[in-house]
């Protein structure tokens, strides 16, 4: 059975409207056992959104209560042969560090898939949020895979939202620096003629003001590790959340970064993915005063 969506809207939304007698926890489980494929994948995620036009596929459940123990902590937005995309909530590590007792989201990931394809399955990291950061992350399922995702990183096009404190000096603006790489992730601001010295952009929009903090829609257009937070440090508006790049805050808040979406070529089929999800509800909470 083939669904349509009318209208840009969420995994579960579209299926509560598809079949309005069913609950919303009838509704998740739909999800989750298996019942629901885009194209030619099983997703698992209910808050994966559809773009207006994008069909499913509904195939009825036909297997037995084994299939609970297929369900992941991780929520899947993306799945075939060649690659998995899941939300990385903030804090959470993405790779294990000694003696750390709680899982890491690639070891959680690991799990899922060899549970679903069989214990040779492996998992390779391509692109992963910072530990502070959450959103979409993206493995490969093989090593030749992620070779081809790693090498084109760099024509990847990602979408960011962040709080940054107070207001930027414009509404919209795309920031130019040249930085200097160190060890243990520290980053110095160059001159342009500098050796060593790379130039990171990234683009801007505000959506949203508010008295202490603005809301921005965020485009990376270079790729380098924490050019985001470096680049809206340095004008004076640093995320929100962010002590490493930040001043000192009075308030605890979880770092306001959130990659909602990443647009790339599949790795085997050269066919243009774009794999997205909603912010989560505790996006827009903030602990006042910032600073």
């Amino acid at each position: 059975m083939k669904i349509r969506a009318n209208d840009n809207i969420t995994l579960l939304k579209l299926i509560m409207e598809s079949f309005p007698e069913l609950s919303i926890s009838k509704a998740k489980k739909m999800i989750i056992y298996g019942s629901i494929s885009y194209r030619g994948a099983i997703i698992k995620s209910p808050e994966m959104i559809l773009a207006k036009g994008e069909e499913i596929i509904y195939s009825k459940y036909s297997g037995g209560k084994h299939i609970a123990r297929e369900k992941t902590d991780v929520p899947i937005l993306f799945e075939d042969e060649y690659v998995i995309a899941v939300i990385k909530p903030s804090g959470v590590h993405v790779d294990a560090k000694p003696n750390e007792r709680t899982k890491s989201l690639y070891a959680l990931t690991k799990s899922y898939v060899r549970r679903k394809w069989g214990i040779r399955q492996n998992l390779f990291i391509v692109h992963y949020p910072d530990t502070e950061e959450g959103g979409v992350c993206l493995f490969a399922k093989n090593k030749k895979s992620q070779e081809v995702l790693k090498k084109n990183l760099s024509s990847f096009r990602f979408e960011y939202h962040c709080l940054v404190a107070s207001a930027p000096k414009h509404k919209n603006d795309k920031i130019n620096l040249w930085l200097k790489y160190g060890s243990k992730n520290r980053i110095f601001l160059e001159k342009p003629n500098t050796e060593g010295a790379v130039l990171s952009s990234t683009q801007y929009v505000t959506l949203e003001s508010f008295e202490a903090y603005t809301h921005l829609l965020v485009h990376p257009i270079t790729y380098y590790p924490s050019q985001i937070r470096f680049h809206f440090s340095n004008i004076g508006n640093p995320i929100v959340g962010d002590n490493h790049f930040g001043v000192r805050q009075k308030s605890e808040n979880w770092l306001k970064l959130y990659c909602t979406s990443i647009q790339f070529q599949h790795p085997a089929t050269g066919k243009h993915l774009k794999v997205e999800t909603s912010l989560p509800n505790t996006f827009m909470k903030v602990n006042l005063p910032i600073f």
